[in-house]
């Protein structure tokens, strides 16, 4: 049975970011706790440890992985028919940039949008007209500045007051939207913006306590104990069962400052840290706290994918399951094992072809080593399907190979391993358009088994069916084997040269856009077979 009871289902531009936002548009202060669902499981299998991509060659040994993100020249130049110079080991060296170029700004737009707005709240929603139930074109979160034109527009069901904002849509001034004829002081905002010149635009800790609480401000060592208590009573009485966040829902003995429960396992983003009577806490970005022992950072894989100079160099092998390269014996069907050759995992091998042996599929390299064709995952060439045109930029999903390839029109320009859907039909079939795009969004799942998950900020997801995504996934390093809940995980790294590859890019400084509105140009497809 597939396990997506969603916390809210909307569809595919569901998130939790949009909630919370939704709710400040109606002037109320507190953010909904509820976020989005279709996430994957958190928790790798502990043989699963992140590894470096190796060289054409298979690599004979193992090797661990460096903690961090890869290093990525921010400013490196790009262009349009080569974007990338690869290194030694035809990795990518830069990102491709997550907004669109900014046009230059003539006395007609500066007519047009002559106030200088600042984001405040922690969201704020861009509409396609002044009203409240109006498609969304994207998200602002905090922070961000936007040009505006003058003059306030009300209805809609903004009490405050609609501002038209650069370089489409509307936003409601419930949202926190802070307007002036000169730019305002953003030093009333404490959050920090995404890091888009890095792998992981935010700092990712993973809760390492169940019933741990998180706080609406720094508590009291009383409203701490208290808090703790509660906590241990409820899992003795429900197990990882969470606690609703709804006061009037919880028990009568969770103090107020506590906003909610999170279990072991979940993930949350940090802001910075805050110290009370010798106590160490994190604050989120969501604004909460927590002590930061209940808590642990994590890095995320640094496995990067190949750039490619074309199709002649497609196919590639991964090995995608660490298993001996064999030969034939001479005597039949016979194999013999050589466990001094034992390929690492995402490693590649030259394998020139396929054989049958018995009843068994091998790969086989021009030196006759084999190797069973579940331990390979292959990139290869596919031809453009109709729809997509010969200048556009699409991406293709082999869920059998659990490979992916870009493509700028007919010429694929890189490729990587990717996670799909563990269960038959989680990641559809079919030629899909991105709905929608988000620098980072939450996803959450609460079901009755013991595999809930939270997950806040998601890096670089983007939507195409539904509330299936391609996205980064820093909780495991199993790229190239089947294990999401249907979304389509690559590393960190992956998922961020793939966000700045595909269309369309973000307004300056917007947050998430939807191109599915059409107010974008037209959105990269995605090609998902098996």
């Amino acid at each position: 049975m597939q396990r997506r009871r969603l916390i809210e289902g909307v569809g595919s531009f569901l998130c939790g970011v949009v909630l919370s936002a939704a709710v400040y548009e109606t002037g109320l202060r507190q953010p909904n706790g509820g976020l989005e669902a279709p996430g994957d499981h958190p928790e790798p299998p502990a043989d699963l440890a992140p590894e470096p991509a190796g060289p054409e060659a298979s690599v004979i040994s193992s090797a661990a992985e460096p903690a961090g993100a890869p290093a990525i020249a921010a400013d490196t130049p790009a262009t349009p028919a080569d974007p990338y110079t690869p290194d030694a080991n035809r990795t990518f060296t830069a990102f491709p940039p997550v907004y669109a170029a900014p046009p230059e700004w003539t006395p007609e737009l500066e007519a047009k949008y002559p106030k200088h707005g600042l984001v405040t709240g922690l969201a704020a929603l861009v509409r396609e007209r002044t009203e409240r139930d109006a498609p969304i074109l994207g998200i602002l979160r905090i922070g961000t500045r936007v040009r505006t034109d003058t003059e306030l527009s009300f209805g809609g069901g903004c009490t405050k007051g609609w501002h038209k904002v650069y370089p489409t849509g509307w936003v409601c001034l419930n949202a926190g939207l802070e307007v002036a004829d000169a730019p305002p002081d953003d030093g009333v905002v404490a959050t920090p913006r995404p890091r888009l010149d890095a792998a992981m635009p935010y700092e990712y800790w993973r809760v390492s306590h169940d019933g741990t609480p998180f706080f609406h401000r720094l508590p009291a060592f009383g409203e701490q104990d208290q808090a703790d208590m509660a906590a241990k009573t409820w899992l003795s009485e429900h197990g990882r069962a969470l606690m609703p966040t709804t006061p009037a829902d919880r028990p009568p003995e969770v103090p107020a400052v506590v906003k909610e429960y999170l279990n072991a396992g979940f993930y949350v983003t940090v802001a910075g840290e805050a110290v009370k009577s010798e106590r160490k806490f994190l604050r989120t970005l969501r604004g909460t706290f927590a002590r930061k022992y209940q808590l642990e950072q994590r890095e995320g894989s640094t496995f990067q994918g190949l750039v490619l100079r074309g199709e002649e160099d497609l196919p590639i092998h991964w090995i995608v399951r660490e298993t001996p390269l064999q030969r034939r014996s001479g005597e039949g069907d016979a194999l013999i094992k050589l466990e001094d050759k034992k390929p690492i995992r995402r490693s590649r091998h030259p394998f020139v072809r396929k054989v049958t042996i018995g009843t068994a599929r091998f790969y086989e390299d021009a030196e006759g080593n084999l190797l069973p064709e579940y331990a390979v995952g292959q990139s290869y060439k596919l031809k453009r399907p109709p729809g997509v045109g010969p200048e556009e930029k699409w991406v293709h999903v082999d869920l059998s190979e659990q490979t992916l390839v870009a493509y700028v029109g007919d010429r694929p320009v890189f490729t990587t391993i990717v996670s799909t859907g563990k269960e038959p039909g989680m990641t559809p079939i079919g030629v899909h358009r991105l709905q929608s795009k988000h620098i980072a969004t939450s996803m959450r799942d609460q079901p009755v088994e013991d595999d809930a998950y939270s997950i806040e900020d998601v890096p670089w997801t983007q939507y195409f069916h539904n509330n299936v995504a391609l996205h980064g996934a820093f909780w495991h390093g199993g790229f190239g084997l089947v294990r999401s809940h249907g979304c389509v995980n690559l590393s960190p790294p992956d998922a961020r040269w793939l966000f700045g590859f595909t269309a369309p890019a973000l307004p300056d400084g917007w947050h998430s856009v939807t191109p599915a509105s059409g107010a974008f140009g037209k959105a990269s497809a995605v090609v998902i077979t098996e």
